[in-house]
């Protein structure tokens, strides 16, 4: 009899890069960036919080979205820097409700707002989009254990396509861990609740690893 693991789909690995698209849109005030928000093309509000962690960055960030480095450094808001800080996209449904947030975040901070700070000219928030070019890295996994043994060294390209990019089933992480069902319950939950936004790149990797580590090592014992 064929086990129902024996029939799954392994997992390709890909890796991606990002292509930066300008939208032309720009704003110097809260006022300009809540009213662009309203109609802004919902693939630069997933730019301005997820694929920053692609972009190349020679210090660590002291906020983990455009909007809140924007409202921080351009605005010299603190106040708002932290409220923007602490949206979780993970916690949306869909992209309209976390631009939702977004604005209702913005119009209360608008109502409190009685300074109307600007950005200089030169440091005007740029709504920008992006492209994401993915390829295949010619590395087939068939079951974790396998996974284990190379995910500290995968590009993070391929971490950022696997733990946050792409929802198909047999390509995202958490779902091909799931289809595995009860034999890798444990290491599945693990590494679900390690929150992709929370970490940098780099960070989520070495996390990972150290998760499957412990799964397998502990396993061996």
């Amino acid at each position: 009899m064929t086990s129902k693991t024996e029939n799954m789909q392994p997992l390709v690995i890909k890796d991606c890069n990002v292509l930066n698209i300008a939208t032309g849109v720009r704003a110097q005030n809260l006022k300009e960036l809540r009213d662009a928000l309203v109609n802004i093309h919902p693939g630069s509000i997933t730019y301005h919080f997820w694929t920053n962690k692609l972009r190349p960055s020679f210090e660590e960030p002291e906020y983990n979205n455009d909007f809140a480095i924007w409202a921080y450094k351009s605005l010299h808001d603190n106040k708002l820097a932290e409220r923007l800080s602490l949206i979780n996209p993970v916690a949306f449904s869909d992209t309209e409700d976390l631009r939702k947030k977004l604005i209702e975040v913005l119009d209360l901070s608008i109502e409190e707002n009685q300074s109307h700070e600007r950005s200089k000219e030169s440091e005007k928030f740029q709504f920008t989009r992006s492209e994401i070019v993915v390829f295949d890295k010619e590395i087939v996994v068939n079951r974790p254990e396998e996974l284990s043994n190379i995910i500290g060294e995968l590009p993070l390209g391929s971490i950022y396509y696997h733990y946050i990019y792409t929802n198909e089933p047999s390509e995202n992480i958490y779902t091909w861990l799931a289809r595995f069902g009860d034999q890798y319950k444990g290491l599945t939950l693990e590494i679900i609740n390690l929150d992709p936004y929370l970490y940098t790149l780099q960070e989520l990797r070495s996390r990972s690893a150290q998760v499957f580590k412990d799964h397998f090592e502990g396993d061996a014992n």
